[in-house]
Formats: C-alpha cells, structure tokens, sequence
C-alpha cells in the first residue's frame, strides 16, 4: 500500500512540474517569443544549414534569471546534447559572454548571420526551474522528459531559453569543458588571488540583499531607511562573528550592495573586489567594466577554501555562491545571521 502511495505521489509532483513548465511554454511563445521572431526574421538572412540546439537569452527575455541561473541551464542542456551527440552553441545577448568567458574544449559560439529567426524552421521554447530545491526528483524529471521532449522537434534550431537544474551533479566537469576566463577576465582574478595569497588561501562570506537597501535594482522588499542602518550594523557584526571563528584568515565579502560594502573598508581581515555588481535580468545596458564584476566574484568565490552565504528571513537565499563552490568543490555552508 505505502510503494503504491509513494509512486501516485511522485506521479502527481512529476505531472504537476510537467504543466507549470508547459504552461509557461505556450504562454510564453504566444505572447512574447513567437512575436520577438517575427520581428527579426525581416532582417535576417539564415546561412547555416546544419540542425543545432541554441542556448538563448535575449534582453526581452528576463525570466531565466541571474548568472548562475543562466549557467545551471547552460551546463544542463549542454549534457544532454553531448549525450546525444548533437551540436550546442549559445548566445548571450546584450551582455557578450565571450567577452568574459570563451570557449575551452568545446566551440559554443555562432556567428550572428547563422542565428535563424524563421519561425518555420527554429522552434524558440522555455524550460524553466520552480522549486528552490534543485535536488528535487520531479522537478528534474518533468526537466529531463521535456528536454528530450523539445530536442526531438523537427526543426533546424531549437531556441531553448532556461535556467533548468539536471546536471547538477557533473557541472564543474560541464563548464570547463564549455568555459575558461578570456584574457581580461583571467588577468583580473589574477590580480586578486595575488591580493589574497592565492587559490585556497582564504574563506569567502556572500550577502544577497536584493534591492532591500535601495542601491541595487531588483525585485524584492524594500527596507525603510529609518531601518537601515541597525540592518547595516548586524550584518557587519555577522562579518565579524565569522572572523572571531576563523581569526587567521581573510575574508573575501562579495554582495550585489556596494552600500554594504563599503562600510566594510574599517576591517583589515575584509578583502572587497571593487566596482558596481548588477543583476544581468534586470539591467540590460551596463558597460563591460561592470558586467565582469560578476565573473570575478564568481571565479573568486570558486577558488576560496570554503564558501559562506550569510541567511536570515530579509537577506535571499542566492544560488550564485553555492554554484560557485561546485566548481572546485569547495566546502559551501549558510549562516543564520543572529
């Protein structure tokens, strides 16, 4: 009786992930995406003749998320098409990924007169993530059979715009056979491993504050200002408490608040990367001085002998320095700030 209930159960959660992702699908392609091709199929002449699947984001679509997000779904698709042997490219608009990350072991990048917009030859979709829980067995179930799903369609691309979670357990493998750090990139993260002693050689504490302090432009609450300040103060005093458990290392403080970050310059144990962090599905337009702030925060954090994210019921609960510490497998704990 319980095996029979256990599987009715499972089939319910599986059936009801399959028709959130579905649904978002149909809405999405009718009222956004099947419009968005049929603008730009006018001025595109389509050169590429071979069947290939498109890792897409475009500006108008900001649903896929952050940058982890976006790498979750990237690394997924991209082993499921290595896996059934079939050609995997992406494109990152407007934010240039090679300008930041460039191909290593596998050649992702399509020429723009080679992206077709022709609605009778590329089927644009979306597959998206709803539980937080990644590890969650229906959710990567509905993912998987709905991915195969769209990679079995007859077209000459499949446009796949996701922040899906499959290949969870193989993504440090997946990205570094996609990504290394272009030139500029890798010179930077140089210069602040130097600054901190190297790989390995200090801890790294992440604050997701979201637009809670009113410096960064993003959904969620918004904390009065009469607030603030007492908020700014307990989580200095979380910095510190960490300190006080970890008294010979440095710590590397990364959050998408310079507001915050800022106030940390009085402790000689912070190390803060400098310059503006923003989310890349709320700003469309920022310059590459400050879209690469995400990447050296993200190859810092990798190479870090243990992570932390600081949690409370204001702060979010980011996957962005989790996915981080899964690149080298680095040690990944949260901290309830008291």
């Amino acid at each position: 009786m319980y095996k029979k209930l256990k599987k009715i159960i499972e089939f319910t959660s599986f059936l009801y992930y399959s028709l959130l992702i579905l649904r978002h699908n149909i809405v999405c392609r009718k009222r956004l995406l099947i419009p968005l091709y049929k603008n730009k199929v006018i001025d595109n002449r389509y050169e590429h003749d071979e069947n290939v699947i498109i890792y897409m984001v475009q500006p108008e679509t900001t649903f896929s998320g952050g940058l982890s997000d976006r790498l979750r779904g990237i690394t997924s698709i991209y082993g499921e098409c290595k896996r059934k042997n079939l050609p995997f490219k992406i494109v990152f608009e407007p934010l240039h990924l090679q300008d930041y990350l460039v191909p290593n072991q596998y050649d992702w990048q399509i020429e723009a007169k080679n992206i077709c917009w022709d609605l009778k030859k590329v089927y644009p979709c979306t597959l998206l993530t709803y539980n937080n829980n990644l590890e969650n067995s229906a959710q990567i179930n509905a993912q998987k059979k709905i991915l195969q799903y769209y990679l079995n369609k007859s077209y000459k691309q499949i446009h796949i715009y996701s922040n899906m979670a499959i290949a969870d357990n193989d993504f440090s493998v997946l990205f570094n056979e996609l990504f290394r750090p272009s030139e500029r990139l890798q010179n930077q993260i140089d210069y602040h491993l130097n600054k901190l002693g190297g790989e390995k050689k200090y801890i790294s504490l992440t604050f997701r504050f979201r637009q809670l302090l009113g410096d960064f432009k993003e959904g969620g609450y918004i904390l009065p200002e009469s607030e603030r300040e007492a908020y700014i103060l307990k989580c200095i005093k979380g910095v510190v408490e960490l300190h006080l458990r970890y008294p010979t290392e440095r710590i590397l403080v990364t959050s998408d608040s310079k507001m915050f970050l800022d106030r940390l310059c009085h402790l000689e144990y912070v190390y803060v990367i400098p310059g503006k962090v923003v989310h890349m599905g709320f700003t469309f337009d920022a310059s590459q001085d400050t879209y690469i702030k995400s990447f050296i925060d993200y190859f810092m954090l990798s190479n870090a002998k243990k992570v932390f994210q600081m949690t409370d019921k204001l702060l979010f609960r980011s996957g962005f320095p989790k996915r981080a510490a899964m690149l080298t497998n680095a040690p990944y704990e949260e901290i309830e700030l008291l």
